[in-house]
């Protein structure tokens, strides 16, 4: 993604409704890019003094008393902007008003219906980066976890998250975005995804290359390099296309070793794949999936071992 791509998004992110891929993209170019990480804090913070307003009771006459106190404010300055133009008032009102509900609309949908995990557990030190605020915070027993936030574990550090009827539980040196609802964007370490066999509730586990591994039962996951050969052409008008030698990137994709369950691998081109019990899924370049039985039976040990 280019910058001006990410910074059309911003907005979408600071409210926590960027849908996982586009979070994974986005997250993945903030890592490299000081410019474009400084207007998402700035972004973060702005959400986040909005939402640490004082609580106003719920009134209607209050409520149409400031929209209409904020048409007439659009509509003056309208009118300032527009003096050579024809005057549409109404226009400038039902424009302000519109706006003003859509943010308030948007400011009360993200309440506790954005929490998408609480801590269980935590041993060691972790940090969690709110989306409102943007700022960092050591991680608690009990704290929530809501869309749009990062979570880092430290060295020697291991946390249960808990979701309705799912489980995620990372090792050290992990790091994680809450995309949605049962929906994680992962891009370092090592978990344990855990979800129902059965049922509505499973738990969608994305990488930056957009695949994706849907868990039903208890499976462990982790990242592997992979190199990617990217390769282009130059042109010059007048002169024959030049050919330059393709360059290799090295980047991670995810790895599913299946305790119990199932893990659907879904892939490029909607290529999916099941690994059963006893089997490891994971994806070659282009996003093609692959399973296989694993090497090593003992799945997860390390949740036991802390």
């Amino acid at each position: 993604m280019t910058c001006t791509d990410v910074r059309k998004l911003l907005p979408d992110r600071a409210m926590g409704d960027l849908d996982a891929e586009p979070a994974a993209e986005v997250a993945a170019h903030l890592k490299e890019c000081d410019a474009c990480r400084s207007e998402d804090g700035a972004f973060g913070r702005t959400v986040g003094l909005l939402r640490a307003a004082p609580a106003v009771v719920p009134s209607t006459e209050r409520r149409a008393a400031a929209v209409a106190a904020m048409a007439r404010a659009h509509a003056d300055q309208s009118e300032k902007l527009l003096t050579r133009r024809p005057r549409l008032p109404w226009l400038a009102v039902a424009t302000a008003a519109a706006f003003l509900l859509a943010v308030l609309g948007a400011l009360n949908l993200r309440g506790s219906s954005s929490t998408a995990f609480t801590v269980a557990g935590v041993t060691g030190r972790a940090e969690l980066r709110d989306l409102e605020t943007g700022l960092w915070r050591p991680v608690a027993v009990g704290q929530q976890v809501a869309v749009g936030d990062r979570l880092v574990t430290q060295r020697d550090c291991k946390i249960r998250l808990v979701g309705g009827a799912t489980e995620l539980l990372l090792d050290q040196d992990s790091s994680v975005e809450i995309g949605a609802v049962r929906r994680v964007a992962f891009d370092r370490g090592r978990m344990m995804a855990v979800s129902p066999e059965s049922g509505a509730e499973s738990l969608e586990i994305t990488d930056h290359e957009n695949n994706i591994v849907r868990v039903r039962g208890r499976v462990e996951l982790t990242l592997r390099e992979v190199p990617y050969k990217v390769a282009g052409s130059k042109e010059q008008k007048g002169a024959p296309a030049v050919l330059p030698e393709p360059k290799v990137e090295i980047r991670r994709s995810l790895v599913a070793r299946v305790q119990s369950g199932e893990a659907a691998l879904g892939g490029a081109r909607e290529q999916r794949l099941y690994a059963g019990p006893g089997e490891e899924g994971k994806f070659h370049p282009g996003g093609k999936p692959e399973t296989a039985a694993l090497q090593d039976p003992k799945v997860g040990t390390w949740v036991e071992d802390r």
